[in-house]
């Protein structure tokens, strides 16, 4: 009766999911949200988001790896992931959130024959389609543009710092170090 009771109002509140679950190969947690909403709509409640005060974002995949385990936190099902061509030329697809905003894939798990920019144009990827963790373009300006699909938000604690970072990070604490020997 008390499950009953939870999944009823897990319902009622229009998202159905689980905790966030850890990944160990790369610290980052995963959510995914049964929602079915339109790729605009996902980048929109995933950024909304938070868990151990970090900030979600719509998933970005850069590994093998990665992919598989996003496809389990889906369970199979249709996700959309933060990628998209929109604005940019057809098929140069880049993640659209998450650290790696901006930056063109470097891995993609496409389906046969993805992209494929059908019905019109097609903008937005989502993950299980035609297969497990396989991608599709879908969405966008074309006959596709209402599509509903659930999603998955990407948590990550810290960024690691570029070169140039450190190496101003390390003449700072030079400048520390020299400035507190001067006082003594």
């Amino acid at each position: 009766m008390k499950k009953l009771a939870m999944a009823l109002a897990l319902a009622a509140a229009g998202s159905a999911h689980a905790a966030p679950v850890f990944n160990a190969a790369n610290g980052h947690y995963y959510e995914y949200f049964t929602d079915a909403v339109t790729a605009q709509t996902a980048f929109s409640q995933a950024a909304s988001k938070s868990y151990q005060g970090m900030t979600g974002y719509l998933v970005t995949i850069t590994s093998a790896a990665e992919n598989t385990f996003v496809a389990n936190t889906a369970k199979g099902a249709l996700a959309w992931i933060g990628g998209s061509d929109a604005g940019n030329a057809v098929n140069a697809w880049t993640w659209r959130s998450g650290p790696e905003a901006g930056l063109a894939f470097t891995y993609t798990n496409w389906g046969p024959g993805e992209p494929n920019n059908c019905c019109g144009g097609e903008n937005f990827v989502h993950i299980n389609w035609a297969g497990f963790g396989l991608w599709n373009d879908h969405g966008g300006p074309g006959s596709n543009a209402g599509q509903r699909n659930g999603y998955v938000v990407e948590y990550s604690g810290s960024t690691v710092p570029e070169p140039a970072s450190l190496a101003l990070i390390g003449l700072g604490l030079g400048l520390a170090g020299v400035v507190r020997r001067k006082k003594a």
